[in-house]
């Protein structure tokens, strides 16, 4: 959100995404216990929802517990030390970014942030909604960013497979109801109903 009438420090060099993404889709398929992508064929759909589910819980629990910190730093080096290139740092899109600065400062992140024009506003609004100064902000960023980016994308992969696994289930020749799905992966059956749903516009059903 580089604007003019700021002077910007230096970028921070990105990690290796790219690698991430390759790491992860390996990691989720260890998870569900196959090699590769082709061998979910032979996978049993009942086995499969379980462990795609328990990936999805345990990339939650991580993004829980370090999300706050990456938007912390993340808001220090933006509003006190005004540095560009934050957003690829994070493995976020520009509109992704915008909307971690407002929700750790406004609680929302649809809300439009702070207008300021010059490093002095930047800081001045920073302190009016009581953002807190991150000793060592660069290196928690480096830290916490790629293990949020990780489990995002972990939890993507893997609901991509529960959805599928719920659809196998729901038809023949197991036939099984959204209620039995949810008792067997021990959810509400809300949510069953919801990745079938996904599943099937998905396949244009």
């Amino acid at each position: 959100m580089p604007k003019a009438g700021i002077t910007y420090g230096p970028r921070i060099t990105a990690p290796d995404y790219a690698k991430i993404d390759e790491d992860t889709e390996r990691q989720v398929l260890e998870g569900l216990g196959i090699r590769r992508p082709e061998d979910l064929v032979a996978a049993r759909p009942d086995d499969l929802v379980v462990k795609a589910w328990g990936i999805v819980v345990q990339a939650d629990a991580e993004i829980a517990l370090h999300l706050d910190e990456r938007d912390q730093a993340l808001a220090h080096l933006w509003f006190y030390e005004q540095r560009l290139g934050l957003s690829k740092t994070a493995g976020l899109t520009n509109t992704g970014y915008r909307q971690a600065l407002v929700r750790l400062m406004f609680g929302d992140k649809r809300h439009s942030g702070p207008d300021a024009t010059s490093n002095a506003e930047l800081v001045q609004a920073a302190e009016e909604a009581g953002i807190e100064r991150v000793a060592g902000a660069e290196e928690q960023l480096l830290k916490t960013a790629p293990i949020v980016y990780a489990a995002r994308a972990r939890r993507e992969l893997a609901v991509r497979y529960v959805q599928e696994a719920v659809l196998a289930l729901s038809q023949e020749p197991y036939g099984w109801t959204p209620e039995r799905i949810a008792e067997h992966v021990g959810v509400h059956r809300d949510l069953i109903y919801k990745q079938r749903a996904a599943a099937r516009k998905r396949r244009g059903m």
